[in-house]
């Protein structure tokens, strides 16, 4: 992230290296700070990237996501996209997007001759999306920096074989989240994702009222405050959210939730009401599908998938069966004050939803209810001119006998992800 530089009148030692066009400040009591003349004319300087002492998180593979420890200093590749071997393009710099909790990155650099991004993190957990940018500004590719001492490892939850003799492995808490303890509350809801797409957005983190037209009651939107670099309280992502999406502007608008509107026709059907269409057809949120996405059809790991390193999306195994068989409501305990499902150890909390015809929160205390993305596609029509709604398949966390079961739903539908081990 580039930064304007006056050098006041102050005891310094001043060395310039002309091969490497290089200026290095050595304040009397400091550590010395290298810089690239980015302008030699008018004397223009950019603080030159440090990677003393940083993790490369990304050493042993590439992600749409990593795992980053409070108080630490790391870099990742930003040449890559997710975790496959195509290029983002030509980056020039890296800035960051959106942090929800303020001063959480205290520093971001660019190492252009590595190809890396290093992040200097504050002593506090949350998370925070990175984008690496062209020489105009534009974003390439982004990354969601996971902040918490969470070891996944640790405390990973393996299934019991099912009759295909298929075994997951599932992390003790859904992606984003700074907690598995019921009565932490929101820290245990994590980040929401559409269907299909990399990126995170935050789940609700407060209850929320909506009146008979879908507008929120005083203010009671569940919003989470954003912040960007300088402090500076960002747009609330349900006032970016926008129509008409497309994987190349989920790519470049990584904080925009594209969500499906409709198209009111103005015809009329045999009872006399009107033709409504959804628009897209398909009730995505891009216009051109793919039910591999994730991962779904291949199952293999795909470049959208948005987990850390070692992990994916669960999808369905060969056979169709799903990754939640394990989960049954007669085996479970509803908790009525933390809102959520126990089950063999693991918390399942019902996290509300981002609603896929606005962008908005939905978490309401009277009636919780939540759902974990599958990557596998859901059940569609044989007749897709007539009936083109596409789906993902989802496990439904809810009060009542709908509890751990796989359902599907419309694919600009946000709701939250529990990361399974790469097999």
């Amino acid at each position: 992230m580039k930064k304007k530089y006056i050098f006041a009148a102050f005891a310094a030692a001043l060395s310039i290296g002309a091969v490497a066009q290089t200026l290095v400040v050595t304040p009397k009591d400091g550590k010395a700070v290298r810089f690239k003349i980015t302008d030699i004319e008018s004397l223009t300087f950019e603080e030159e990237a440090d990677l003393t002492d940083a993790t490369l998180l990304s050493e042993g593979e590439t992600a749409n996501c990593y795992i980053v420890k409070p108080g630490s200093k790391v870099a990742f590749s930003v040449a890559v996209k997710g975790n496959s071997e195509e290029s983002v393009g030509d980056v020039a710099d890296v800035s960051l997007v959106w942090q929800d909790a303020n001063g959480l990155v205290n520093k971001l650099q660019y190492a252009a001759a590595e190809k890396l991004a290093v992040a200097e993190i504050a002593d506090k957990s949350g998370n925070a999306l990175v984008a690496a940018l062209d020489a105009e500004g534009r974003t390439l590719w982004s990354w969601h920096l996971w902040i918490t001492d969470y070891d996944p490892e640790i405390s990973a939850y393996t299934t019991t074989a099912n009759t295909a003799g298929t075994t997951w492995t599932f992390m003790d808490r859904n992606l984003g989240a700074m907690s598995a303890t019921p009565t932490d509350g929101f820290a245990t809801h994590g980040m929401i994702y559409q269907w299909g797409r990399k990126d995170p957005f935050p789940a609700p983190v407060a209850e929320t009222m909506l009146d008979e037209q879908y507008n929120y009651i005083d203010g009671k939107d569940g919003e989470a405050t954003l912040y960007d670099m300088e402090g500076k309280v960002l747009t609330k992502i349900k006032d970016m959210a926008d129509i008409h999406g497309s994987l190349d502007k989920s790519i470049a608008n990584p904080m925009t939730f594209y969500y499906m509107t409709y198209n009111f026709t103005g015809e009329k059907d045999e009872y006399g009401e009107e033709i409504v269409l959804n628009d897209p057809r398909t009730g995505d949120w891009t216009d051109a599908s793919n039910d591999d996405f994730w991962g779904g059809v291949s199952d293999k790991k795909s470049m959208y998938d948005p987990c850390p390193p070692g992990w994916r999306v669960p999808a369905c195994d060969a056979e169709g069966n799903t990754p939640y068989g394990w989960l049954k409501y007669a085996d479970m305990t509803w908790d009525s004050d933390n809102h959520g499902a126990s089950q063999n150890g693991q918390w399942l909390p019902a996290c509300g939803t981002r609603v896929y015809a606005s962008g908005g929160c939905d978490w309401q205390s009277a009636n919780p209810y939540g759902g974990l993305w599958i990557a596998t596609k859901g059940t569609n029509s044989a007749n897709l001119e007539e009936f083109p709604d596409l789906y993902g398949q989802y496990m439904m966390i809810v009060n009542g006998k709908r509890t751990f079961k796989v359902s599907k739903d419309k694919r600009s539908q946000g709701m939250s992800v529990r990361a399974v081990r790469c097999k």
